[in-house]
């Protein structure tokens, strides 16, 4: 006899399939919502950041959990490039040409971009200015992530190294990939003090890479990020994630 516990999981995994099924089909219900990026000298914006935004009060409100079900679900692949694609529409749309900052899922790296998306695809790698974010769990596999940013690097896309707390990955990070741009998260406790941060900034700096402040939520942090020797930035001071401007 199967347990009301086992069939209230399956109903959910049936549901969860369902839903990331009709995001795939129709991935515009995901946002997506766009955070300015400011060059901190003069408020500048110099790029956008894409993330995907539920509808509040919906099941679709949580877009990590969601994610991460598709990821369980082995449809993650399909559902970023449909995001992927989604964005680029988006931009193209609103005649927006700062570099739009998206961050491929792991399991899309060296994916193939599926046929019925090749359009939008081909149209945003010729016309649009990209920047792909790795964070901490892209780098679990060195080697295909290596493949990957030269494969992004081909559609001429640059690399940005998110902020990695572990000191010996970061460092590894920076070694391989040559990011064009690399991140501190102010949100984090103590980051700016960290004595790990200097060496891998000093690291960023020896590749040429630029340094991007995250957090950069109230006056205070500005200061912090720009004592960093960051020019660029992103936080709630800067703006809030939102439509693109028309």
């Amino acid at each position: 006899m199967t347990s009301p516990r086992l069939v209230d999981e399956l109903d959910r995994t049936r549901r969860t399939r369902a839903l990331v099924e009709e995001l795939i089909s129709d991935p515009g219900q995901l946002g997506p919502d766009f955070q300015p990026v400011r060059r901190l000298a003069d408020d500048t914006v110099v790029g956008w950041k894409a993330t995907g935004r539920g509808r509040p009060g919906t099941e679709l409100a949580d877009t990590l959990a969601l994610l991460e079900e598709a990821v369980s679900l082995g449809l993650v692949e399909r559902l970023d490039w449909a995001f992927r694609c989604l964005v680029f529409d988006s931009v193209l749309a609103a005649g927006v040409r700062e570099t739009v900052h998206l961050t491929p899922e792991p399991p899309t790296y060296l994916g193939a971009c599926p046929p019925r998306l090749a359009v939008s695809f081909g149209r945003g790698r010729r016309e649009l200015d990209v920047a792909a974010e790795v964070h901490a769990d892209g780098l679990a596999d060195l080697g295909l992530l290596g493949r990957a940013a030269a494969e992004m690097r081909g559609w001429g896309w640059s690399i940005v190294l998110a902020d990695v707390a572990d000191e010996a990955d970061a460092l590894r990070a920076v070694e391989l990939l040559q990011p064009e741009t690399v991140q501190v998260d102010l949100s984090r406790p103590g980051r700016s003090s960290a004595p790990a941060l200097e060496r891998f900034l000093d690291a960023a700096r020896d590749t040429g890479a630029e340094v991007m402040a995250l957090g950069v939520d109230t006056p205070s942090k500005r200061t912090e990020a720009t004592a960093l020797g960051a020019t660029v930035g992103r936080g709630l001071l800067l703006g809030t994630p939102g439509p693109l401007p028309l």
